[in-house]
């Protein structure tokens, strides 16, 4: 005897309720986790920035239109020494994809 589907749905409409389902999940983790890994992978930017002299340094994480990446996004005053030398530590961070030098806005 075959088994009942007592969810007569169509397959794309069980295919779309479990990408949204799936989205959803994603959502809230990153919500939940994002912060804290951001800040995990922000302590090393600091201190390789303060090592190198920037005391008005910031990073950012997303790009501008709200994604996110490990790219660190850096900004602060510092010549093109000082900058080429925070990007190179920062690009040995494990986790840090890559880090470039933004101006401020």
């Amino acid at each position: 005897m075959a088994p009942v589907d007592r969810h007569r749905l169509p397959g794309w409409a069980k295919l779309a309720t479990g990408i949204a389902a799936s989205g959803l999940v994603a959502m809230v983790a990153h919500r939940w986790h994002g912060q804290a890994l951001f800040a995990d992978l922000g302590r090393p930017v600091a201190e390789a920035m303060l090592a190198h002299g920037v005391r008005d340094g910031s990073v950012r994480w997303t790009t501008d239109n709200g994604w996110t990446w490990r790219i660190a996004r850096l900004a602060g005053t510092a010549d093109a020494a000082t900058r080429a030398a925070v990007l190179a530590e920062v690009r040995r961070t494990p986790g840090i994809h890559d880090a470039v030098w933004q101006d401020r806005r």
